[in-house]
């Protein structure tokens, strides 16, 4: 295909137009497929000699701004679809994705793609709000920092540890900030209280509403058994201790927080459950039931 179809080009380092060709030379560009069949362009551009003797430039080629990027092997809209789908799934599933569609690429190139993408429309206007929580590295083991833009509801940066050294260091570079939100630990707590003296801390919903969600679900399991039907064949609970019992046993249990105390009820509650099942089982198949029987109860 021929792009160079022209009698004049615009320099790039002086503005200049220019009427004399240099040579030409052929650009091959991977496109959008066609039924799933991988699509490349080949185009002869030009390259031309700049004649002003002001500019450093000696010789440029033919700029296709519309189609491409500088020295990109591929056409713009075709970047575009491979930033989608590495935004979307992110490596391994996307390039599985993108193999299907007819644009092979590695998981590793999907994932450059994405950041190459962030850098480029990351904004330099001040950060005033911002968004701080772990992520692993591995799960459960190592963690890092990730740093959100909260007005605009972007990743600003990723920190390789958790820690607060890490986001004081951080904070030094942005003074503007005047709001920080973040989880229930102590050590973006800190690294906030070191990093930013004069910023707002503010608990993030997402922590708010997870400790009120795990504060229902331990009561709600200590008291699981006011809200199961009985049933009618489960045995009967022993006798309640005497107070002197009760007495005598609490001389030799030693003093535990509230929250372990629940943890240990509701640990006694679904052990006590599961024998109930297991002595119910048990009944059923002295009666002669089959295990297809037992299972559909």
């Amino acid at each position: 295909m021929e792009a160079d179809g022209q009698d004049s080009a615009v320099c790039p380092g002086c503005q200049s137009i220019s009427r004399s060709r240099h040579s030409r030379y052929w650009r091959s560009l991977k496109d959008l497929p066609v039924q799933g069949t991988p699509v490349i362009l080949r185009l002869h551009v030009g390259r031309w000699r700049c004649r002003n003797a002001g500019c450093e430039r000696q010789i440029f080629t033919q700029h296709l701004s519309e189609v491409c990027a500088p020295h990109a092997r591929q056409t713009k809209r075709s970047g575009e679809i491979i930033a989608m789908v590495g935004r979307a799934l992110g490596g391994r599933p996307g390039q599985r994705l993108m193999s299907r569609l007819g644009m092979p690429l590695s998981a590793d190139t999907l994932i450059r793609r994405v950041k190459k993408a962030a850098r480029r429309s990351a904004s330099p206007r001040p950060i005033r709000v911002l968004g701080v929580d772990d992520w692993a590295w591995s799960k459960g083991q190592t963690f890092g920092t990730i740093l959100v833009d909260l007005e605009r509801s972007q990743v600003v940066d990723l920190l390789p540890t958790r820690s607060a050294d890490s986001l004081v260091e951080w904070l030094a570079q942005y003074p503007e900030v005047t709001i920080v939100s973040r989880d229930r630990q102590g050590v973006y707590s800190e690294g906030a209280r070191r990093g930013a003296p004069e910023a707002v801390q503010v608990a993030d919903r997402f922590h708010l509403v997870l400790n009120l969600i795990q504060a229902v679900e331990r009561h709600l399991a200590v008291n699981r058994r006011h809200l199961r039907i009985a049933r009618p064949s489960a045995p009967a609970l022993p006798p309640s201790p005497t107070t002197e019992e009760v007495k005598n046993q609490t001389k030799q249990i030693r003093v535990r927080s509230r929250i372990v105390m629940q943890q240990m009820e509701v640990a006694r509650q679904r052990r006590q459950q599961k024998l109930e099942l297991f002595e119910t089982i048990k009944q059923m198949r002295a009666a002669g039931m089959m295990v297809s029987q037992i299972a559909s109860n």
